[in-house]
């Protein structure tokens, strides 16, 4: 029998044999050392170069981490060389991100690729600050220049109007002239069909508190249809978000209005609201009778005065729709255009027996509620008692 047909069991028994025992040591025997050495040798430089493969791959990975990390190859070679030249006009809207800006300035040929613009933007604190709104920057810009350019508000084009809430139909004409060149009787040429634009038809006959108050860039070239329509959108969109019924909105904007010229606080907005239903209704002490509103708000729009004074017994005895101390139920419609608290205030009021309310310090703005004639009198007197001590 050769080497190669040694059994299992033979090979075993040749392994254990001791140096020092009486059987001598045989062929077999002497071969096997040898032969484990052979299997080591094999198997170690295989070992090693696994070893140096996983060094290289970790290496490598690292190396390529630090690279991309430190090294911005890619980045140059995507970006325009600058300065640039000729003009671009890029809008930023509301709530728009780095990526969403990045992509509007790809698209208007103002950088090359996205990557180095976001990769900056994400990389400078200040980038968060960039305002909504149309800039004029260059076509050809690099990354570096874009970025800067957009956080400086000197590039800012067109008029910046920016419309509080509170503010009837006249003043938002006059305010729009005056800031964005826009004759007035422009303005109110195009208000005329109201209904073009996507408002309902109302009782009214007016687009009056359906206009968003907010802050608007309009562009140089802009008609007067397109800022009814630039300020009519977010207020559509204001209705629609809260779920109100296109049926409903006419009232919804008439009692948020209401509640807007009425209080100063915004934690009093419900309160009015409510108010208004309970009187309208006859709640409480009033036993079923509906009880005019008798808001001075509604006096001074209609004698064109400020809110900030008071009203006469000449100017509440005027007869008009909208005068609510001499007719009853709400009025023809809104009053102003109401912000976001009013309106909230007009969708979902809170619960309450009130039929009265008064101002007792018109400085800070504190307004008592009431739901009793008897309780609104010792609430009437404070207020008598702080303008005295006024003067």
């Amino acid at each position: 029998m050769s080497d190669e047909e040694l059994s299992f069991d033979e090979l075993a028994e040749a392994q254990t044999e001791e140096p020092g025992s009486d059987a001598a040591p045989s062929a077999r025997g002497r071969r096997r050392a040898p032969r484990r050495r052979g299997v080591l040798r094999s198997v170690l430089p295989v070992f090693l170069v696994l070893l140096v493969l996983a060094g290289l791959t970790v290496g490598g990975i690292q190396g390529y981490r630090w690279i991309t990390s430190n090294v911005s190859v890619e980045q140059e070679a995507a970006d325009f060389p600058g300065p640039g030249s000729g003009e671009a006009i890029v809008e930023v809207a509301e709530g728009d991100t780095g990526t969403d800006i990045a992509s509007t300035l790809v698209e208007q040929g103002v950088i090359r690729s996205s990557g180095p613009f976001v990769n900056l933007f994400s990389n400078t604190p200040e980038a968060s600050r960039i305002e909504p709104g149309i800039y004029r920057l260059k076509l050809e810009m690099t990354s570096a220049d874009a970025l800067t350019a957009l956080m400086d508000p000197a590039n800012l084009a067109g008029h910046r109007v920016i419309v509080p809430e509170g503010r009837r139909l006249t003043q938002i004409w006059e305010q729009v002239s005056a800031e964005a060149g826009i004759p007035v009787e422009d303005l109110e040429a195009a208000a005329k069909d109201y209904t073009s634009y996507g408002i309902p038809e109302n009782r009214a006959g007016t687009l009056e508190g359906y206009l968003w108050p907010g802050r608007y860039d309009i562009p140089e070239d802009a008609t007067a249809e397109d800022v009814i329509a630039m300020m009519w959108a977010p207020m559509e969109k204001q209705l629609t978000d809260r779920g109100v019924p296109e049926d409903q909105w006419h009232e919804k904007l008439t009692l948020a209005s209401l509640a807007e010229l009425e209080v100063r606080k915004p934690e009093d907005y419900g309160k009015v609201v409510r108010t208004i239903l309970n009187r309208l209704e006859g709640t409480g002490e009033a036993k079923g009778a509906p009880m005019k509103l008798q808001f001075d708000s509604t006096v001074h729009y209609v004698t064109g005065k400020s809110t900030s004074v008071g009203t006469t017994d000449a100017e509440r005895a005027t007869k008009s729709p909208y005068n609510t101390y001499v007719t009853a139920g709400l009025p023809p419609g809104p009053i102003a255009s109401p912000g976001a608290g009013a309106l909230d205030a007009a969708v979902d009021p809170p619960e309450g027996d009130w039929l009265y309310f008064v101002s007792v310090n018109t400085d800070t703005g504190e307004t008592k509620f009431a739901a009793t004639w008897a309780e609104h009198e010792k609430n009437v007197k404070e207020w008598q008692a702080w303008a005295q001590s006024k003067g």
